[in-house]
């Protein structure tokens, strides 16, 4: 038994001898395999950050470059050569007709020279994309046909419009949802011919879901991406949007500095500075081009001159400005007859229009049916013209107020003009004037003839 215990140590000692060396070889490969690896992560390691500092000194700076190059020639783009003034738009807003299309604005109706971009509108953001009515597809195809006759017209689609924003809150607020936006633009853009997108929020950061620097950084994001997204797809879409006139809202929603790099142009919204609210009880001209002298502190600040010089004082390079020329104007029912002047208390619309909004021709009838009754006024601060006729009062514009903004507009060297809208305008051509004669579009083409280099005729 014994010699059997010590044989058995025997075995045990032997063994534990070889696995000692077993363990002590295999603890040396291990850590041989360790150094082994280790130095090979260094080499890749070493080879990545090679690659890395080639990239950042060749493709960086070139893409960039393409960028920077393809920036500049977004401002420095001229719009066209046929229409007249290459360095000169005239930013047209064209409302879809209802589906019946009784007594409004056809597209066949619009001369295609008559303005050298036209802004169908509106199209609404639903789930996060573009989304149109039949009928209005079938419109948008017929205005892009009036570039058979004028091939350098641009035709954009325009999306939102006031009372249209809660989409775009929705579909901003991330990359993912942008980037399906943006897929609904390409479509659009591809399968109708057009020549670029308008975006008309109104407004970001002002009343959205999310807070304000960061709702404007993200509508900023935006014009980003879809500029981006045309770059990388080699294609000359224009990319513009309508903008605030009040600086209180621009302060709120706009990063100026995006708007220079990313945007063709900003269609100003310089109108609708007075209406009737209950908040603002009195009359006021829709589309001051100067403040009158007895207006102070904020209300000086509403008038195109103003708006104008603000959004220069922000920064924005005057390539970019095309300043709104309304071709509708506001009534109201003034408290006291007697008392007509402007900033008069007013007790709410005047009978004239829907919800205080009157057309043009709509301003020339009342005029004509009432001419013994109603006086007219050039406000001689404005530079606008208003009327009154017993307890009704409206502000409006004429042939020589949009006539004296577009002069302004060239004496500022801005980019050019926006109206909004035809639909509004003298379309059917039953305003006349001193000489006796008519002529349809008759606000729009006084702003086109003021800035182009020929005038046309209808």
């Amino acid at each position: 038994m014994m010699a059997t215990t010590l044989c058995k140590d025997e075995s045990d000692f032997k063994y534990r001898r070889i696995l000692e060396n077993h363990n002590n070889c295999t603890q040396y490969n291990k850590m041989y395999c360790y150094q082994f690896v280790h130095a090979v992560m260094l080499v890749i390691l070493f080879l990545l950050f090679i690659l890395i500092v080639l990239y950042a000194l060749v493709a960086i700076p070139r893409l960039q470059g393409n960028i920077h190059t393809k920036q500049r020639e977004i401002s420095a783009r001229p719009v066209s050569s046929v229409n007249g003034d290459p360095s000169k738009v005239l930013s047209c807003y064209y409302n879809f007709p209802s589906e019946d299309g009784d007594h409004e604005l056809m597209p066949s109706d619009i001369h295609p020279y008559l303005c050298t971009h036209i802004n169908v509108a509106f199209a609404r953001v639903v789930n996060k994309q573009i989304s149109l009515e039949h009928h209005e597809y079938t419109r948008l195809q017929e205005v892009v046909k009036l570039k058979h006759s004028n091939p350098e017209l641009k035709v954009l689609l325009s999306v939102g419009g006031a009372g249209n924003d809660n989409g775009f809150s929705e579909m901003v607020i991330n990359h993912a949802s942008r980037k399906t936006f943006i897929k609904s633009i390409k479509n659009l853009l591809r399968n109708y011919s057009l020549d670029g997108i308008d975006l008309d929020w109104e407004f970001p950061a002002l009343h959205g879901m999310q807070s304000g620097a960061r709702e404007r950084q993200h509508f900023s994001q935006l014009l980003r991406e879809i500029r981006m997204e045309f770059i990388r797809e080699k294609r000359d879409y224009v990319l513009t949007i309508a903008a605030a006139a009040p600086q209180i809202i621009v302060d709120v929603s706009y990063d100026i500095d995006q708007l220079n790099q990313y945007v063709d142009f900003v269609n100003v919204m310089t109108y609708d500075y007075h209406y009737y609210t209950k908040y603002t009880p009195f009359t006021g001209l829709n589309s001051p081009l100067y403040p009158r002298a007895s207006e102070q502190l904020y209300l000086a600040t509403l008038n195109i001159n103003y708006t104008v010089h603000m959004y220069l004082s922000k920064g924005l390079d005057p390539s970019k400005i095309v300043v709104g020329i309304p071709t509708y104007g506001h009534s109201f029912t003034l408290v006291n007859k007697n008392n007509h002047g402007v900033g008069s208390p007013a007790s709410g619309f005047g009978s004239l229009g829907a919800l205080g909004f009157v057309s043009y021709p709509q301003v020339c009838t009342f005029i004509a049916n009432f001419s013994s009754d109603t006086t007219v006024q050039q406000d001689s601060e404005a530079k606008v013209s208003y009327l009154y006729n017993y307890k009704e009062w409206v502000s409006f514009e004429t042939p020589q107020s949009v006539t004296e903004k577009a002069q302004f507009i060239k004496q500022n060297n801005l980019r050019g003009g926006m109206i909004y809208s035809l639909n509004a305008d003298d379309f059917e051509g039953i305003c006349e004037h001193g000489d006796g004669h008519s002529s349809k579009f008759t606000l729009s083409l006084s702003v086109r003839n003021t800035l182009m280099r020929f005038n046309i005729q209808k």
